[in-house]
C-alpha cells in the first residue's frame, strides 16, 4: 500500500514538473535575441494580429455605415448617402455584410475562449484577478499625484482588461439588437412587436458609446498616450516591455533563466543519465 503511494505521488510530481517545464518553455519562447544581445519580446501572434485588423476594418464600416443610417435624416448626412453610397440600401447590404464578418469573428473568439477554458484548463489573460483591484487604487494615487510609483502590470494592465470586457459586453448587445432588426418577421413571430423599436434605440445608442469609446479613449490611450504598435508588429523592445509590463517582463527572464540553468545541469549528465528511466 506504500508503495502504491509513493509511486502515486512520484507521477504527480513529474507531472507537475512536466507542467512547469511547459510553462517555462512558452514564456521564455517570448523573448528574442538579436545577434547584438538586444531584446524583443512577442505579445502577440500571427492569428491574433490579424484577428484585430479583421476587427478594425469591420468595426470601421459597421460604424460609419451604422452611423449615416442613423442620422440619415440629416440633409448632408442624406447627401452622402446618396451621392458616395449610392442609396440607402447599397449602405445596408454592406451594413449587412460587415455584420456577417463581425458575428463569424465573434464566434471564433468564443471558440478560442472556451478552447482556453476547458482544453487549456487556464483562465485566460484577461480574467480579472485580484491584483487588479490593487492596481486600479494604484493608478488613481498616481493619477492623482499621491504616490510617485505606478502600478506594475502582468501580461495586461487593469485598462486594457476593462477595454477588453466592454468589447466582449459590447458585441453581445450590438449582435442580439442587430439580428433582431435584420429578421424583424421571423423574430416578432416569437416576441412581442415592442422588441423592434427597442432593439433599434438599444443598437443606436450602443454604436454611439462603442465609436466615442474607441476614438477618445481605446486610440488615445494606445496610439498617442503610450504609442504601443505591438498589435500590429507583435513585438515590444525591452525597454517599453519594462516600463509597461514589468511582471510579464520577469517572468519571461525568470522562466528563459531556469532553462538555462536546466539545460546546463543536463549537459553536466552522462549519456546514460540523461536517457529517461523507463516507468514499469
Amino acid at each position: 500500500m506504500e508503495h502504491e503511494e509513493a509511486v502515486i505521488i512520484e507521477r504527480i510530481k513529474k507531472k507537475a514538473q512536466v507542467r512547469r517545464l511547459r510553462k517555462a518553455q512558452k514564456l521564455a519562447a517570448r523573448m528574442q535575441v538579436a545577434p547584438d544581445g538586444s531584446k524583443t519580446f512577442l505579445r502577440f501572434s500571427q492569428s491574433e494580429r490579424l484577428e484585430h485588423q479583421v476587427l478594425i476594418v469591420t468595426f470601421t464600416i459597421l460604424a460609419i455605415t451604422g452611423l449615416l443610417q442613423r442620422y440619415s435624416a440629416n440633409v448632408v448626412i442624406g447627401w452622402i448617402i446618396n451621392m458616395v453610397f449610392g442609396g440607402v440600401e447599397t449602405l445596408r447590404t454592406l451594413h449587412h455584410l460587415n455584420a456577417a464578418v463581425f458575428i463569424l469573428e465573434a464566434f471564433y473568439h468564443l471558440g478560442k475562449i472556451l478552447y482556453v477554458w476547458f482544453a487549456q484548463r487556464e483562465k485566460g489573460s484577461m480574467w480579472p484577478a485580484r491584483q487588479d483591484f490593487g492596481d486600479m487604487l494604484q493608478m488613481i494615487k498616481y493619477n492623482l499625484g499621491l504616490t510617485g510609483e505606478r502600478a506594475a502590470f502582468d501580461r495586461f494592465s487593469i485598462e486594457e482588461k476593462v477595454e477588453y470586457w466592454a468589447l466582449l459586453w459590447g458585441s453581445v448587445i450590438m449582435i442580439l439588437t442587430g439580428l433582431i432588426q435584420w429578421f424583424p418577421t421571423i423574430i416578432t413571430q416569437i416576441l412581442p412587436g415592442d422588441v423592434i423599436p427597442v432593439s433599434r434605440a438599444i443598437h443606436g445608442w450602443e454604436a454611439v458609446l462603442a465609436v466615442l469609446s474607441v476614438i477618445i479613449w481605446h486610440m488615445y490611450h494606445t496610439v498617442i498616450k503610450e504609442k504601443n504598435k505591438s498589435i500590429f508588429t507583435g513585438t515590444m523592445a525591452e525597454k517599453e516591455m519594462h516600463e509597461t509590463h514589468p511582471i510579464e517582463y520577469r517572468r519571461i527572464l525568470a522562466a528563459h533563466k531556469f532553462l538555462r540553468k536546466l539545460s546546463a545541469k543536463k549537459s553536466k549528465l552522462s549519456p546514460k543519465e540523461q536517457r529517461p528511466k523507463q516507468q514499469v
